[in-house]
């Protein structure tokens, strides 16, 4: 997503176009049920999507965007490689975080869950991968690379939080037997937010 081009553009270009790769994946996976069971299935959807102008990455070039990572021709590597140090750069708290919540929630809902919180259960684990991605673009930069598409990063990743918080609400009001679960996973979030915020405080003020 990066390039020379894009070194000049500032935290809203950068959010726009984070905002477009979001739709495109939640395109993808809006359509892949009706798909799913058709002869090269994921041509069909990138045909459909491609036909949407509001959704045409920068450069018109999909493979430098997020949905070139789902299509299963691409070889998908089994293990991230970050730096040797990678703990210690921003992003790794939240990288960490999310995937033993998201490893929580997967236990709970491969085990424990009904037919009637399937969707909102997927969701929610979809959500945990969105934030698990943040924080490894985060983790990815060097501290002098892009200071505007940090931030973008750092405010994409606090509304993918707020979605995510909304989801576990909703769950927990409609699914009396799951709020005990949504409840733990909310308050631990509440954390997380809180977290997050202050990483953006901290971009925001490196800038001014």
């Amino acid at each position: 997503m990066r390039g020379p081009l894009k070194e000049q553009w500032n935290e809203f270009d950068w959010e726009a176009e984070l905002k477009k790769d979001d739709a495109r994946v939640d395109t993808y996976m809006r359509e892949l049920p009706r798909y799913i069971d058709l002869p090269a299935e994921d041509a069909v959807i990138m045909k459909h999507i491609q036909e949407k102008p509001d959704l045409v990455p920068f450069n018109g070039d999909y493979r430098d965007s997020s949905l070139y990572e789902l299509f299963e021709e691409n070889e998908v590597d089994e293990e991230v490689d970050f730096a040797d140090d990678w703990q210690k750069r921003d992003g790794a708290d939240f990288f960490i975080a999310a995937g033993r919540l998201a490893r929580l929630w997967a236990q709970y809902f491969a085990s424990e869950t009904s037919p009637e919180q399937t969707v909102a259960g997927m969701r929610i684990l979809c959500l945990y991968g969105k934030l698990m991605a943040r924080g490894a673009d985060l983790i990815d930069m060097e501290d002098d690379e892009y200071p505007a598409l940090r931030i973008a990063l750092v405010k994409r990743l606090l509304s993918d939080v707020n979605q995510l918080m909304g989801e576990l609400q909703r769950l927990s009001a409609k699914v009396p037997s799951a709020s005990e679960k949504a409840d733990f996973h909310f308050e631990h979030l509440m954390t997380f937010r809180d977290k997050v915020l202050a990483l953006l405080a901290k971009y925001r003020s490196a800038k001014s």
